[in-house]
């Protein structure tokens, strides 16, 4: 008998059934952006015992340390037990504390108390003496942050994050649009209110106190959260069904509301769910909601902001004027189609320097041996490969080898595939900048601060992104890391509906400009693949 058990659940296997099959079979979903064909590397499983039961390696598993699998490349051949565990990945660090303080938010919350009754806007709900709570929640395509805010107090009780269950729909919007589309019957957003349920009865003692819910997230993910259709956002013109009904004249805003009841949340049944505005496009909520974080429409100066990954989200402009674009950059940053490449799980490489003696010192997350490489070791390796010439401007190694080693006793490195791969990837983000800068008629020396937001864009070594082209060579002290400013500008939203209003008028004269359709797009994007700074 060929027995398979997935963190302690059992099933016996049959011909023709991959470990990728089989754990479908146990309700346990395992992620996957490539339809199983092995080359997104997100299905990557631990083999605790019974590796000798399994078939051969595949090509695209030749690179993986033992015990360590590709669970739609592989398959039980002999009898056996086969035991495996699904990989832990390393969720953003989540602050406790705003990066603004909450005392110089101007309150002037949706929800408030007049006497002992509580009114949402000028809507009497009912007489409550207890605390008034409300939820930001910044809905990530790979992390969800959830933020428990006491809203006559203005303080934080409570913040909180998960792995976004739906990754194993895949770790893109594309293949989240593909998987709903597909299967359809509303499952990703059945799995999603599910976990955020939990979260929301872990965090809060009284969840009936709450009567307000913040939504941000990119389009896609803020749109299957409501169980909208999302097929038109992977569609020419890639806009939400929000967007059509502003077009339309049926609404005047992009912004969603919903009240608790038909969500399916364990709050109070009248609260109101409110998803931010999307700006246009793939430019979702969740960029809406750092503009409130930057103050965006207040600022006199010229700003850029830039959000880091598969999708890469850009604004330039002040109060006057905004120009935005989204860029399909691609996985690579974030492991897909690198030989080593992998999230950030324990022991995956996440800083790299090469010394005077060329030997390489590098840190892995949690302090494990090094079992591949995630976004922040890649733009490491890549600054570090080019500082020490190592690489010339096409990213060929200088010495003529094939590839360059990151850790000598696991065997992990990156090739010139790899590096060709990534500078694709920066490529593509650094044209739409330099279309968006010659769209607004500046220069990169005009630009006042140019912000760095999320996870990726928090850990990115500054320097590193400048000397390979993927940040401009502008003075460091411009560039300032913002985290998660999405959950900054969700909680400003909570707490203040003037602020919400000002954001909904100011998205609609944000200017989208179609990257495709520009004539220097591609000599641009020629240049970014180029190891060298942009100026």
């Amino acid at each position: 008998m060929k027995t398979f058990s997935l963190n302690n659940k059992t099933i016996n296997s049959t011909a023709n059934q991959s470990l990728f099959d089989l754990a479908k079979l146990l309700s346990m979903h395992i992620p996957s952006s490539c339809k199983e064909q092995g080359t997104c590397k997100e299905c990557l499983i631990e083999i605790k015992s019974g590796a000798n039961l399994l078939s051969p390696l595949t090509k695209d598993e030749k690179h993986l340390r033992p015990n360590y699998r590709l669970a739609c490349q592989t398959y039980i051949e002999k009898e056996g037990e086969v035991i495996a565990e699904n990989l832990k990945r390393s969720l953003i660090k989540i602050e406790e504390e705003c990066a603004f303080k909450l005392s110089d938010i101007e309150l002037n919350p949706a929800v408030y108390r007049k006497g002992e009754t509580v009114f949402i806007d000028n809507i009497a709900i009912e007489v409550n003496r207890e605390p008034l709570l409300g939820l930001a929640i910044d809905i990530g395509t790979t992390t969800v942050v959830v933020r428990l805010i006491d809203i006559e107090k203005a303080t934080i009780n409570a913040t909180a994050s998960f792995e976004n269950p739906q990754r194993f729909a895949g770790n893109n919007v594309m293949a989240r649009i593909s998987y709903d589309t597909e299967f359809g019957k509303k499952e990703l957003k059945r799995i999603f209110t599910k976990h955020l349920s939990k979260t929301i009865l872990a965090i809060c003692d009284t969840p009936e106190q709450i009567f307000e819910v913040m939504i941000g997230g990119n389009t896609t993910m803020r749109d299957l959260f409501f169980g909208l259709d999302v097929f038109s956002i992977g569609q020419t013109p890639y806009k939400s069904l929000t967007e059509f009904e502003v077009e339309k004249g049926e609404k005047n805003t992009t912004a969603i509301e919903k009240m608790a009841k038909k969500m399916g949340l364990p709050i109070h049944p009248k609260a109101r769910i409110y998803g931010l505005p999307i700006i246009g496009g793939h430019v979702g909520a969740d960029t809406a909601a750092c503009l409130l974080a930057i103050q965006l429409m207040e600022e006199n100066k010229t700003i850029a902001f830039m959000d880091i990954g598969t999708n890469t989200e850009i604004i330039i402009g002040n109060k006057n004027k905004a120009i935005t674009a989204s860029s399909p950059s691609g996985p690579s940053f974030e492991g897909g189609g690198i030989a080593y490449g992998m999230p950030a799980l324990d022991g995956t490489i996440e800083s790299v320097k090469i010394n005077t003696d060329n030997n390489v010192s590098i840190k892995t997350v949690g302090n494990k041996t090094s079992i591949g490489i995630c976004g922040s070791g890649l733009i490491d390796v890549l600054g570090e490969l080019t500082r020490t010439e190592k690489i010339g401007i096409t990213g060929r190694f200088e010495d003529g080898e094939e590839v360059f080693y990151l850790d000598n006793s696991t065997g992990v490195f990156i090739n010139e595939n790899d590096i060709n791969l990534l500078a694709q990837t920066k490529a593509a983000n650094i044209a739409a900048l330099q279309i968006l800068i010659k769209n607004y008629e500046i220069s990169f020396n005009d630009i006042d601060t140019f912000y760095l937001a999320g996870g990726f864009g928090k850990n990115i070594d500054i320097e590193a992104g400048i000397k390979i082209g993927l940040l401009p060579n502008i003075p460091k002290e411009k560039i300032k890391k913002i985290g998660n400013a999405t959950i900054e500008g969700l909680t400003i939203a909570l707490l203040s509906k003037v602020k919400r209003k000002e954001l909904e008028e100011y998205v609609k004269n944000i200017q989208q400009i179609n990257l495709e359709s520009d004539p220097d797009f591609f000599n641009y994007f020629v240049d970014g693949c180029m190891f060298q700074e942009i100026v």
